[in-house]
């Protein structure tokens, strides 16, 4: 007795999946039969874990087992748009407002805001100032103060008393 083809059917497909026999042979079998790619998926589907339905609504429950496939796209899509951003070049936007700010035909509305950008630069770049300095109230030196004066009024009391020792 040979081994049985397995079933291309969406929903055979599915329980499959749900009973995790085995996902890397069955979720390319699911694609084919229609299923979105998670690669094909936006970022609202991407982030509620599951694909629109017919009617463009995302519903229900997101499937288990797909959820390391979800977190796999999520982390290559984090990586792309993180390292395709455009890197700070601090020595050409220097050179670029030295530009701007030396060039007799810049407008004067777009001097100002340079300068007011540059102002607010400076005090970012700014080192706080030092925290004023405050001397403690020395009060009572600790040599001057006995246990009687550190006694709770009641205890002093009693201590007075003789009730206590």
């Amino acid at each position: 007795m040979g081994k049985r083809e397995l079933s291309r059917d969406r929903t055979q497909i599915l329980r499959r999946l749900r009973r995790g026999h085995d996902p890397e042979r069955d979720l390319p079998m699911l694609i084919e039969a229609g299923y979105k790619p998670v690669s094909e998926w936006d970022d609202e589907e991407l982030a509620k874990g599951r694909p629109r339905n017919s009617r463009g609504s995302i519903c229900g429950r997101a499937p288990s087992w797909l959820k390391e496939h979800i977190e796999a796209e999520a982390l290559r899509r984090l990586k792309e748009t993180t390292l395709s951003a455009p890197k700070p070049r601090p020595e050409v936007l220097s050179q670029v407002l030295l530009a701007l700010a030396t060039n007799p035909e810049t407008p004067a509305d777009l001097l100002a805001m340079l300068d007011s950008a540059l102002a607010r630069a400076k005090q970012r770049l700014a080192p706080d100032p030092p925290p004023p300095v405050r001397l403690k109230d020395p009060g009572i030196p600790p040599a001057l103060v006995n246990d009687e004066d550190r006694m709770p009024r009641y205890l002093r009391d009693a201590h007075d008393d003789g009730r206590v020792s």
